[in-house]
């Protein structure tokens, strides 16, 4: 779901993000896996950012704000959206295309076996006919368990972001 909001100029809205986030910086000693204690953590430039709640546990599929600042008469207007982050996107599809290309051989191999009696692969076929659609359904299910548990995060980021910006949210009809 898009929306967007309406703020003060494009450089004033970068330097209210600057001071409130903090910058995605990994360490060992932090509960959450961050530098710093703000709430929010994430990634400013001038004319976008992406931003996310601190959790004191890992859940890569919560919901990340993306925004684009692009400056208009009176003001910026703000375009953001929620979405999982680049790596877990491109991880899932890795690991999706993994499961198939490894998982597929062995489904047919197994089902094959179970059906014509053959015996192509060593141990238990059910296994190789259970496992494959299990580790693609867990693959499309996992997104939303984790999108589920990560649920209170996307009106907090877009509340964060109307009082740290003081911007007003455009009615969804506009």
């Amino acid at each position: 779901m898009a929306s967007t909001l309406h703020s003060v100029p494009s450089p004033a809205v970068t330097d209210a993000l600057c001071r409130n986030v903090d910058f995605q910086r990994w360490t060992l000693f932090s509960f959450s896996g961050y530098k710093d204690d703000l709430p929010i953590v994430g990634e400013v430039t001038e004319t976008e950012f992406r931003l996310q709640r601190r959790r004191i546990w890992r859940n890569d599929f919560a919901p990340n704000l993306y925004g684009k600042i692009s400056p208009e008469r009176e003001g910026s207007r703000i375009e953001v959206h929620f979405d999982f982050s680049r790596w877990t996107r491109t991880f899932m599809k890795v690991w999706l295309g993994g499961v198939v290309l490894m998982g597929l051989p062995i489904f047919v191999a197994s089902l094959h076996e179970e059906i014509a009696g053959n015996r192509f692969v060593h141990g238990d076929a059910w296994t190789g006919i259970v496992v494959f659609p299990a580790m693609i359904l867990w693959g499309f299910l996992l997104p939303r368990v984790g999108r589920f548990l990560g649920r209170s995060d996307e009106p907090f980021l877009l509340n964060f972001l109307q009082q740290t910006l003081a911007a007003r949210l455009e009615p969804s009809g506009s």
